[in-house]
């Protein structure tokens, strides 16, 4: 073999098309699928996400970027805000610190709060919640001297908010 042929690996090469021929191949192939009258059959990974099956991996497929509120939080924080101008609250902050339980283990709680009594909570909203979040505001509480809130959506409107200890 010279220094200047090319070499292709077994995975490269396909009916005896490679690189480009072979990719044109299978852009027509799908284009007739989708003109074609019939329906497409999902991927089984869309599948699932399309037919509301529920697994953990799957609720993180779902998730929000850092920062970004989900629907509760974004009820949650406009409770607060309306604590805040009646003067029950004098501060709160979305995501607005992180605390280190271990190494490379962290937990940011969705809402740091000042009361009015001038003491600093932390209040986390759950939906539902994952083993490894409750793992984690319990060992947070027990690792930081704040007070630490479950919040959640309560039957019949409004929010049941417990302390976790």
């Amino acid at each position: 073999m010279s220094k200047n042929s090319l070499r292709f690996p077994e995975s490269a090469i396909a009916g005896g098309r490679f690189g480009t021929a072979r990719i044109s191949g299978e852009i027509s192939s799908a284009a007739a699928r989708l003109n074609s009258a019939e329906p497409v059959a999902l991927d089984t990974p869309i599948a699932q996400l399309v037919s509301g099956a529920h697994s953990p991996r799957n609720r993180d497929l779902g998730r929000l970027g850092g920062g970004t509120m989900n629907g509760l939080e974004k009820r949650y924080a406009a409770h607060l805000d309306m604590l805040r101008h009646g003067g029950d609250v004098l501060w709160f902050r979305f995501e607005g610190l992180k605390f280190r339980l271990a190494d490379r283990t962290f937990y940011t709680p969705d809402f740091a709060v000042i009361v009015a009594s001038g003491a600093l909570e932390l209040h986390e909203c759950k939906g539902f919640m994952e083993e490894d979040a409750n793992v984690k505001i319990k060992s947070a509480a027990s690792q930081y001297p704040f007070t630490f809130r479950l919040v959640r959506k309560a039957k019949g409107g409004g929010f049941d908010i417990r302390e976790v200890g």
